[in-house]
């Protein structure tokens, strides 16, 4: 019969989390992640059978995290043309942060899916999950008389979720603040 474990499952996680955030999934060591957990290489492997599976673990928890905040930011504005422009205005600020460590969701996305089916599948998962959210704020602020009912509130929603991936890429080879805010404007402006 093994020890029972010595330490907080959601602390390490967490802990994991911004390794792979800092050095992505292919640069992250086992030692890397020895070193955040602060929990030995037995308990990994035991407890998350190997880095892989511990990568979908976390990727699986940031992508709840991720969905949370947008959705809360939606819902904390009355008005969804504000919501969509306040989270559009947060994402330009992180990305020009360059203390701020990126999306482990785009940064994953860009770095992995393309030759690992998990994590493409996490992607796009993550991406309608995102579109819907986009969707249900469009719909919303066509009801309300803010964006004109003709629009397809589907495309828009679209080309809300693709247009914030590009503004967090873009971060990646610039954190100017001008630069990415000027993606943002004319993506809002595209909401008339």
């Amino acid at each position: 019969m093994g020890r029972p474990r010595q330490f907080d499952r959601e602390e390490v996680l967490n802990a994991a989390t911004k390794v792979f955030i800092e050095f992505g999934y292919e640069a992250t060591s086992i030692q890397h992640l020895v070193d955040a957990m602060g929990i030995n290489r037995a308990s990994i492997y035991d407890t998350f059978k190997d880095k892989e599976t511990l990568f979908l673990e976390v990727l699986d928890r940031y992508d709840d995290w991720a969905y949370a905040e947008l959705a809360k930011c939606l819902e904390d504005h009355p008005s969804k043309v504000e919501g969509l422009k306040a989270w559009f205005y947060r994402v330009v600020e992180q990305g020009s942060n360059r203390r701020h460590p990126g999306c482990l969701m785009v940064n994953s996305t860009v770095e992995r899916a393309l030759r690992d089916e998990d994590c493409a599948a996490r992607a796009a998962r993550n991406f309608r999950r995102s579109e819907q959210a986009y969707f249900d704020a469009v719909v919303e602020a066509q009801r309300q008389g803010e964006i004109a009912a003709d629009r397809d509130p589907r495309a828009l929603a679209r080309f809300l979720a693709g247009t914030i991936r590009g503004i967090r890429v873009s971060a990646k080879a610039t954190g100017d603040y001008q630069t990415l805010k000027d993606i943002a404007d004319i993506a809002l402006s595209n909401l008339r």
